[in-house]
C-alpha cells in the first residue's frame, strides 16, 4: 500500500515500493531525486543552498539533512545504498532553481542559478546522469515522485 511522504525544505527522504514523495513549494531551492529503477528505491531532497559556507572539519551531517546541495546528494546516495539500492545505476532528476524576482532575471549569481549549477556538478562528479530537468524560470513548483514507476509530476505555481 502506498504512502504519501511530505518532504520539508532542507530535508530528504529515501524510501521504496509504491510510496509517493512530495515536496513543499520550491522557488530558488532545488529538488534532487535519485532512483534505482530495478529495486524501486529512491529519494528526494529539497535543498536550499549550493554548499556550506564554512566547512567545519568535524561537522557531522545528519542523514536526513538536505540544506546544502552537495551534502543532500551524498545523503541521498548513502540512504539508497543503506536500503539495498545500487548507487552505480542511479538516475537523477532536478527541479527548481527559479529566479523568483524579475529584477534579478538572468542573474548568474542568483541562488537559484547557483543551486542548479552545483547540483549538476555534484551529480557529474558521482557519474550520475541527469535523466530530466525542469530548472530555472521565474515560477515556483511542487514535485511528486512516485517510487512505483519513477515518474515525477510537477505543478507550477503562478
Amino acid at each position: 500500500m502506498s504512502e504519501e511522504i511530505h518532504i520539508k525544505t532542507a530535508e530528504l527522504v529515501v524510501s521504496h515500493n509504491d510510496n509517493i514523495l512530495k515536496s513543499g513549494s520550491i522557488g530558488s531551492c532545488i529538488v534532487i531525486t535519485l532512483y534505482d529503477t530495478k529495486k524501486r528505491i529512491g529519494g528526494m531532497a529539497h535543498a536550499m543552498l549550493p554548499h556550506r559556507k564554512n566547512k567545519m572539519k568535524n561537522y557531522e551531517v545528519k542523514p536526513t539533512e538536505a540544506k546544502y546541495v552537495d551534502e543532500a546528494v551524498d545523503n541521498l546516495m548513502k540512504g539508497i545504498k543503506d536500503m539495498g539500492g545500487d548507487i552505480t545505476a542511479l538516475e537523477a532528476k532536478i527541479i527548481g532553481g527559479a529566479t523568483m524576482f524579475k529584477k534579478l532575471s538572468g542573474d548568474k549569481f542568483g541562488i537559484g542559478y547557483r543551486n542548479i549549477e552545483k547540483a549538476k556538478k555534484v551529480l557529474q562528479s558521482h557519474k550520475i546522469k541527469i535523466e530530466k530537468e525542469d530548472t530555472g524560470g521565474s515560477n515556483g513548483k511542487m514535485v511528486e515522485f512516485n517510487l512505483a514507476n519513477g515518474v515525477i509530476h510537477i505543478s507550477t505555481n503562478i
